[in-house]
């Protein structure tokens, strides 16, 4: 094993009402397969610090301070090459992994130094970075390792972020821009994308179109999402390989144009679940605590609970399958709070079913089963669950989102790709139970 340990400078932009700046919060070390995250006394003793995840938030102040001091807490230190869950899912998945993988020179199991190349482009407010030649490693960081049982360590180097690598989770191929005018950039020269670029693929070509209808229809219900439109491949300084001349450009609710970075998390990452858990533990468990997280936590409690309720149905009647734990977020507009981030990531996985093998698209095909089949008092008992008062009330505006659907959908859909069209308009008639 190496004698060398490196190290990454952890910082976290903040919002003007915590004194704006971006703030240095912590370092990230690896030695060997052991990844640590050790944070800043001054951040740990700050009990106004930028929120980083619900995960590392105890009960009370101090059982937080505990968390984010503890030794050998798993959401601070792994022992098998990974990064504890939280970083784990600020990296990308499938093709995107793969290509920042390549940018880097790393092997797409080489979590640190994943995390190093888009150190400058990572999800929400976070960036990291070499430690400052100029700057000295804490004894309290250092140590850590050593008293551990390992050898003395020196410090090891290693390179700066990839200049326009990005880290976006997701399977789906995208890319990190910049808009200028009506020009979307890759290559930013180094800055944060304030645009995500999600392309279609071989498999689905209407994939784009998909999307972007979806974004539509919840719309349509009044919901809130992403600001997404299509763009042509003329648009977009893509690699010249990439065959397909439609583009869905999604604005980033987390980077925005003009530099500010809002901090988010993934559900995923508030419930401390490993991105392969993102399908979670059933809708009988996740769906009542994501909604207590809200109810309890949110600055505008009715708000956000009611908008979770509409988007859920909203998932159920388009067939969206694939609405897991990392495609719903938290935002932090005021570095403390949560609130219910933007839709994003919508698609009718539905509408691919029709002439697929049976275990091709297997887990959406049994979670389709049971979005169809929950009924009124299904979604009561859930409500109920999560602690939720005047549950008649709830029940009552979920069925208007449903008349509602009925009634603007079909004529949306008449501009949506023909398949997807026709599996959400038989929801809409009847085809899940609450829309009976």
């Amino acid at each position: 094993m190496s004698t060398s340990i490196r190290y990454l400078r952890l910082y976290m932009h903040q919002p003007a009402s915590l004194g704006g700046g971006r703030r240095a919060i912590g370092y990230l070390s690896q030695y060997g397969d052991i990844l640590r995250v050790s944070f800043e006394d001054s951040y740990i003793a700050d009990p106004q610090r930028p929120l980083l995840s619900l995960s590392y938030q105890g009960s009370t102040e101090a059982d937080t301070q505990r968390i984010l001091h503890a030794a050998r807490d798993a959401r601070l230190v792994r022992t098998d090459g990974r990064w504890p869950v939280y970083f784990q899912n600020l990296l990308p998945e499938g093709h995107n992994r793969q290509r920042l993988a390549a940018e880097r020179g790393c092997s797409p199991d080489d979590e640190f130094e994943l995390l190093a190349a888009a150190g400058h482009d990572l999800m929400g407010a976070l960036e990291v970075e070499p430690v400052p030649r100029d700057e000295t490693i804490p004894d309290v960081v250092r140590h850590w390792h050593t008293s551990q049982g390992l050898d003395v360590l020196e410090p090891g180097f290693v390179e700066f972020p990839v200049a326009d690598a990005a880290s976006l989770p997701g399977i789906v191929t995208k890319f990190s821009a910049v808009q200028d005018g009506r020009r979307y950039t890759v290559r930013r020269r180094g800055a944060a994308g304030s645009v995500i670029l999600k392309l279609p693929s071989t498999q689905h070509p209407d994939l784009v179109a998909n999307e972007y209808s979806c974004y539509r229809l919840c719309q349509a219900l009044g919901l809130t999402t992403a600001d997404a439109q299509i763009i042509s491949r003329a648009q977009a300084d893509l690699p010249e390989h990439l065959p397909f001349d439609e583009i869905l450009a999604v604005q980033r609710f987390d980077h925005l144009p003009d530099g500010t970075r809002v901090h988010m998390e993934e559900f995923n990452q508030a419930l401390g679940y490993a991105p392969r858990h993102k399908y979670g533990k059933g809708l009988q468990q996740d769906w009542p605590t994501m909604l207590r997280v809200l109810d309890r936590l949110s600055p505008q409690p009715v708000a956000d609970t009611r908008e979770f309720l509409a988007r859920t149905v909203a998932a159920i009647l388009m067939g969206n399958t694939d609405a897991h734990l990392k495609n719903w977020a938290l935002v932090y507009p005021d570095g403390r709070q949560p609130r219910l981030a933007p839709v994003y990531d919508c698609v009718c996985v539905a509408a691919f079913f029709e002439g697929s093998a049976a275990q091709q698209y297997a887990v959406n095909k049994a979670i389709d089963t049971t979005m169809r089949a929950l009924s009124w008092d299904d979604v009561a008992a859930l409500l109920k669950s999560a602690g939720l008062l005047r549950v008649p009330r709830h029940i009552s505006l979920l069925k208007e989102v449903v008349r509602q659907a009925q009634n603007s959908w079909p004529g949306l859909l008449a501009q949506a790709p023909a398949g997807m069209a026709a599996v959400i308009n038989e929801r809409l008639r009847g085809g899940v139970a609450i829309a009976a």
